[in-house]
């Protein structure tokens, strides 16, 4: 049995989680006005709202995990390519397809949590975001056919990078304890393996190829902030 306290450990994950969904909020609002379409750029005011509502429900779970937090904006808990602006449209779509996906991936993994305000929040959480995930689909879709594919896939690949490690690494004792206890449903390992093969497909489809490996290289990371920088 894991010698650490699944509470701690999921209290980690989900500020983390928090703190994310308040960070790529921001990121999201940063297009909302220069997205490449209108309807582009509704949908990243749509999506970033919903992403800063989810964050605000998703603090107060800590409470239930014996975890006081006062953050209304999002803390420091974020992956690092969300410290600063989506430098462009492919950088968007690669976090709206495995930023979002990553942390909505980790909710679904949330529904029937032991913890049951998470697992209420969660069951929220995705009906919105299905939303996100057809606006990524279609504009993945969209950039493979055009002049832009292999910046968009390697814009994918240096963005895989960073967010897969999100989960942590698969012998995390954190998450195990989590798991152990029911309050996680799915492994990590699981997880990343669901990402992968949703992605690949899309991709597959448009006769594109893309390398989405387990991440092997942990250092550089800080498994408190759930963050790793290479």
């Amino acid at each position: 049995m894991s010698t650490v306290s699944s509470s701690t450990a999921m209290a980690s994950l989900v500020s983390s989680l928090a703190d994310n969904k308040a960070a790529l909020g921001r990121r999201y609002a940063d297009w909302a006005v220069s997205a490449p379409t209108l309807e582009s750029a509704v949908a990243a005011a749509a999506m970033a709202q919903d992403e800063l509502g989810h964050a605000r429900s998703t603090y107060p779970v800590l409470k239930a995990l014996g975890t006081e937090t006062d953050e209304v904006s999002g803390g420091d808990r974020r992956m690092a390519l969300l410290d600063s602006d989506l430098p462009d449209w492919n950088a968007f779509i690669a976090a709206n397809l495995l930023v979002d996906g990553v942390l909505t991936t980790f909710v679904a993994a949330c529904v029937g949590s032991s913890v049951e305000q998470m697992a209420a929040r969660a069951k929220k959480i995705l009906q919105e975001e299905g939303s996100h995930r057809v606006h990524g689909e279609a504009w993945a879709k969209r950039l493979c056919r055009g002049d832009q594919r292999d910046a968009f896939v390697a814009r994918l690949e240096a963005t895989w990078a960073e967010a897969s490690r999100w989960l942590g690494p698969d012998d995390d004792p954190a998450y195990a304890a989590a798991l152990e206890a029911g309050e996680i449903k799915q492994t990590a390992a699981h997880q990343r393996a669901l990402i992968r093969d949703w992605l690949t497909a899309i991709l597959a489809g448009e006769g594109v190829s893309i390398s989405l490996p387990d991440p092997s290289d942990w250092d550089g990371w800080d498994p408190e902030r759930r963050r790793w920088t290479p």
